[in-house]
């Protein structure tokens, strides 16, 4: 009979905590439930409840001129956007995305996404690991866009953004004897 007791209290006790947390805004399956069943997810690529900002600035690359209308591409997003006067486009909202590579090794405590950037006159641009920073916003990074040749294709500029030094300095840390 004791046993009966304590389990219908353990049960009472359950109830009412749920009830104050729903009394208290909690949601299980309100608009926000892809939040709380995303922090249980084995999904390591894209963490939809993380996000953080970037604004990048496409410049000429001879005269530091900011370019007006340069195509900006984010394929994670698979949106488009444009720059305006000041080569400057929107600011983005874009998912944190963890490089899985170092998950193991050493983790990033940045996400990155691609930038793919064009503009007709200037040799297509393509920028690699673009970090971004969970709920901050990163004016930049700057992209300076270089004029074609008159007299032959270019292929596309392909840039990649090097990890912080500091995360660099400490990956050396820990495996240097």
């Amino acid at each position: 009979m004791h046993d009966k007791a304590k389990s219908l209290m353990t049960i009472a006790v359950v109830m009412v905590a749920i009830l104050s947390l729903i009394y208290n805004g909690y949601s299980f399956f309100g608009e926000n439930s892809h939040h709380y069943t995303g922090a249980f997810s084995q999904i390591a690529s894209i963490n939809e409840s993380h996000y953080g900002y970037i604004q990048p600035q496409v410049m000429d690359g001879f005269t530091e001129a900011p370019i007006e209308g340069a195509a900006v591409v984010i394929p994670e997003l698979g949106k488009k956007f444009k720059t305006n006067a000041q080569g400057l486009t929107p600011v983005i909202r874009v998912p944190i995305i963890e490089d899985a590579h170092y998950k193991e090794i050493f983790p990033k405590t940045w996400g990155e996404i691609t930038l793919i950037v064009y503009k007709e006159g200037y040799i297509d641009y393509v920028l690699f690991h673009t970090h971004v920073w969970e709920n901050q916003s990163r004016k930049g990074p700057k992209i300076l866009l270089f004029p074609e040749s008159r007299s032959q294709s270019s292929d596309p500029m392909a840039i990649v953004e090097a990890p912080h030094r500091l995360w660099v300095k400490q990956l050396v840390e820990k495996f240097k004897p």
